[in-house]
């Protein structure tokens, strides 16, 4: 494997919102466009009890933390106490992947999930699990697209937007930052200077999680150990989504739902019952174009869960370790194939 893998090195400094990022394993991949991303692989804790591993992926502008914060939030560290091995994916131009030149959704979801699946695999299994929140969902609904017999097994997605036509506020949102789609990076990033107050009020809070259902001690430690900066392409991607209510490709040539009825997988898609930016009708549209057997679940209330789930709280939500961790955990398993 040596020949395939640079280990990362980097590591966070010190500090009291700062989180540790310690998998077994700690990898930069490159990516066959010249690009690279970073993998953290976690072993199984105790007896292995899956072939196949999983790989989990965050969402827009987002990093490795989304998905492995802590102890306790951590799906990555749940998943592997298990019995699966996990692998925490850092998608290129950010964190341990490192910078990249100005890219698009497209170049994430054919070279990012390449490289990856291709990495998991090179170790020895034949098929691999995913776990995507949000974008990280969407980027493996766009290798599907192009490369439907990719070897995936089966695939969980967390507050996955396969539609932004349900979403009217989005539009209004977009023509008020139009401005910034001209930039080459969006710098999401430098809300980690205010994370020690938590959650700004506004619509982009609203948007991106529901902050009454997060610990106000993980809301500040998201806030400063989550954000990532938003390349200018992708940006413009997701902006010409919203106003156009289509998912295609940067240049439009190409529609990344049509092929998806190719596309056998199993998918189970979880949605917030109150998620403003992918909620269930948004989710749900999935299952009208994915080939495979499809479960959606909607996590709220009214649909006998302890909370309503909002969209970054489907992951870091205070009773989300007890209510949607077991749920996609069950999912794999049922899915996976016995070591």
């Amino acid at each position: 494997m040596a020949d395939l893998f640079s280990r990362a090195v980097s590591r966070n400094g010190e500090g009291l919102l700062t989180l540790p990022f310690k998998p077994d394993e700690l990898y930069r991949v490159p990516t066959d466009d010249g690009a690279a991303i970073a993998l953290g692989r976690y072993h199984a804790r105790g007896q292995r009890r899956y072939a196949e591993p999983v790989i989990l992926c965050h969402g827009l502008g987002a990093n490795r933390f989304h998905m492995d914060f802590d102890e306790r939030y951590s799906l990555a560290r749940y998943l592997a106490r298990a019995g699966f091995e996990t692998w925490v994916m850092e998608l290129r131009g950010r964190g341990l992947a490192g910078p990249a030149s100005d890219f698009t959704f497209d170049d994430q979801a054919e070279h990012d999930v390449r490289a990856a699946i291709r990495t998991v695999v090179s170790t020895g299994p034949k098929q691999v699990l995913w776990v995507g929140h949000s974008k990280g969902g969407l980027t493996l609904y766009g290798h599907l697209a192009r490369n439907p017999q990719a070897p995936v097994r089966a695939a969980a997605t967390l507050g996955a937007p396969f539609t932004f036509a349900v979403q009217p506020g989005l539009r209004i949102f977009m023509s008020k930052i139009e401005p910034l789609l001209r930039l080459r990076s969006i710098p999401t990033r430098r809300i980690t200077g205010i994370a020690v107050l938590g959650a700004p009020p506004g619509p982009m809070t609203r948007y991106m999680m529901l902050a009454d259902n997060m610990e106000p001690d993980v809301v500040r430690k998201a806030m400063a150990n989550v954000p990532a900066d938003i390349a200018g392409g992708v940006v413009r991607q997701f902006a010409r989504w919203i106003t156009t209510h289509s998912f295609t490709s940067y240049d439009g040539s190409f529609d990344y739902q049509v092929p998806l009825s190719e596309v056998r997988t199993p998918f189970l898609l979880l949605a917030g019952s109150r998620d403003l930016l992918a909620p269930p009708l948004a989710v749900a549209r999935a299952k009208e174009h994915l080939g495979g057997p499809v479960k959606l679940v909607v996590a709220g209330r009214a649909h006998g869960f302890a909370e309503d789930y909002g969209h970054a709280d489907l992951v870091l939500g205070r009773r989300a370790p007890d209510e949607i961790f077991p749920l996609v955990e069950t999912f794999l398993s049922a899915n996976a194939t016995r070591a």
